[in-house]
């Protein structure tokens, strides 16, 4: 009798520690898995930003050029004078 109820005991107390380690177990791989997807946009985020940098940093040297080309067109046009 005590063997059988010793035994229910037992096996209630494994269900309950079975049931935290697997509920644990879930909120690991599901913050994985968050963590995972956080990693895969601030990766495109970074790209992005990368590419917009790219085009920012062509459009400066175009204005830039612009720029020296007008410079030097106004200085010729002093120098005619």
């Amino acid at each position: 009798m005590y063997f059988l109820i010793a035994l229910v005991f037992g096996f209630l107390i494994f269900m309950i520690l079975y049931g935290r380690y697997m509920n644990v177990s879930g909120n690991i791989g599901q913050r994985r898995i968050q963590i995972e997807n956080l990693r895969d946009e601030v990766e495109f985020k970074v790209g992005r930003l990368k590419k917009g940098t790219v085009q920012i940093n062509r459009e400066i040297a175009d204005a830039t050029r612009s720029l020296d080309d007008l410079k030097s067109s106004l200085n010729d046009a002093r120098n005619e004078k």
